[in-house]
């Protein structure tokens, strides 16, 4: 069976930060489009392969006075291109019952990346960014999912958790920090909304210091805690959900300086994805073409009465 999938995120981050310098306060927003297309095939019964490339936009906005901190400006390009290799401990694909499922892989970087160190060159006075489409390091990682219906409740409820380690610095001297990312979710079967399944979610993601030439990166880390909500549609033997998520707690350096300033930030993310499966065998199948045949044959006389 093949799984073909894609997503699309929207990420709006509204932030200000006190004074630096004489350039005074700054504010802005930072505005992510990514877009993901994942493929799984499964290999076996119990193992399957997924691959995912990840590209998009990342844009600043600022209204201010352009300087050596904050400009307008943007990145366009591919991202990463991840490999998972998964294994199904359990699969109960109807019915009550578990599904657990163990995986690992391998994160690989695109070429757009910081190739210079911006707190360097900010100690320097000079022109800096501290965003771009990839970090340019290659990431080990490995997951879990775990899903468990019972007959008892309406909810069908599953944890998602993964963790990425940088494998080692970028070309340029870039050594992001490990990340965990933690999802649970809750969906309401038998519900309807909009003609669309209700679903909950709350996610939490973990992020360890950076360093730049082996040197801490100032105000780095993060932990960020989530919550949202959305609709989940099966339309033509096709998944289709869409959410809403906002911070609960957010505690991460959006000024990308040495300085400590008070700072403000407003999150936002909209997502919406696509998923469908599809036969193989059936789609190559002889027996599977002359049924094909025989309905596009009935479709044309169903069109002339």
């Amino acid at each position: 069976m093949l799984l073909l999938g894609g997503n699309f995120t929207n990420q709006s981050i509204d932030w200000w930060h006190g004074a630096l310098d004489s350039t005074g306060d700054h504010d802005g927003d930072l505005i992510s489009r990514i877009g993901e297309l994942n493929l799984n095939y499964g290999l076996t019964d119990d193992w399957n392969i997924q691959v995912n490339v990840t590209g998009g936009n990342r844009s600043m906005n600022f209204p201010g006075v352009p300087n050596i901190h904050h400009r307008s400006e943007g990145r366009t390009g591919l991202a990463n291109t991840k490999v998972m290799l998964r294994y199904l401990v359990s699969n109960r694909d109807f019915g009550p019952g578990d599904r657990f499922f163990l995986g690992f892989g391998l994160s690989m970087p695109s070429k757009q990346m910081l190739k210079e160190d911006p707190f360097a060159l900010g100690k320097l006075g000079l022109e800096h960014t501290h965003f771009a489409m990839s970090e340019g390091v290659y990431r080990g990682v490995s997951e879990i999912q775990f899903f468990r219906r019972t007959e008892e409740s309406p909810f069908l409820l599953g944890v998602v958790g993964r963790l990425d380690v940088p494998l080692g610095p970028s070309e340029y001297g870039y050594l992001p920090g490990s990340e965990m990312a933690l999802a649970g979710m809750n969906y309401w079967q038998g519900k309807n909304f909009f003609g669309g399944m209700p679903y909950f979610i709350v996610t939490g993601q973990f992020r360890t210091e950076d360093y730049w030439d082996g040197v801490v990166s100032p105000n780095s880390g993060a932990t960020i805690i989530q919550a949202g909500g959305g609709l989940a549609w099966s339309v033509d033997e096709s998944l289709i959900s869409f959410n809403v998520q906002a911070p609960v707690f957010f505690e991460a350096n959006m000024v990308g300086e040495e300085t400590s300033v008070d700072s403000r930030t407003g999150v936002w993310i909209v997502s919406l994805s696509v998923r469908k499966m599809f036969d193989l065998f059936g789609l190559f199948g002889e027996k599977n073409k002359e049924e094909e045949d025989e309905h596009q044959h009935a479709d044309k006389e169903h069109h002339k009465m």
